[in-house]
């Protein structure tokens, strides 16, 4: 026996690996069935059933912009404790009074980045459609 799929539980059973009963719901499924359904799970779509139970793909619901913008957030806030260190760095160096690592350019450019952070929810696309500033990887390079 092939593998079969129980749409009570949505679930693919290998007969010949299953300790238990087998539930009474079962379908069997051929090998290029149970192939196409996994290969289009790999692609982000999520198992469903028809109304006959048979095994298909769907595309996942479509999250809400709610949850789209506290997890811009979340990114946004995780972006500015990435570079805080070259702001606090530059800020001790200066009340020490010796040598900055950042040029005064640097960290203006470091200073801009973190406000184009801060400003992400107000673009005009946001939560579904967010231009990321970027800054450049030099600066994260002048030292740990």
């Amino acid at each position: 026996m092939s593998i079969v799929f129980c749409p009570s539980a949505r679930l693919f059973i290998d007969p010949d690996l299953w300790p238990h009963d087998l539930p009474d719901d079962i379908i069997s499924l051929s090998d290029q069935d149970h192939a196409r359904i996994l290969d289009e799970l790999s692609t982000g779509r999520i198992l469903s059933t028809d109304e006959d139970g048979q095994p298909i793909t769907v595309e996942p619901p479509r999250a809400s912009d709610e949850v789209l913008a506290n997890q811009a957030r979340r990114r946004r806030d995780a972006e500015i404790a990435q570079v805080r260190w070259l702001i606090e760095r530059h800020r001790d160096e200066q009340a020490l009074q010796i040598a900055t690592t950042l040029t005064p350019e640097d960290y203006r450019l470091v200073q801009e980045h973190v406000q184009a952070l801060r400003d992400v929810p107000e673009q005009d696309g946001f939560p579904r459609a967010i231009d990321w500033p970027v800054l450049a990887t030099a600066l994260l390079a002048t030292g740990a």
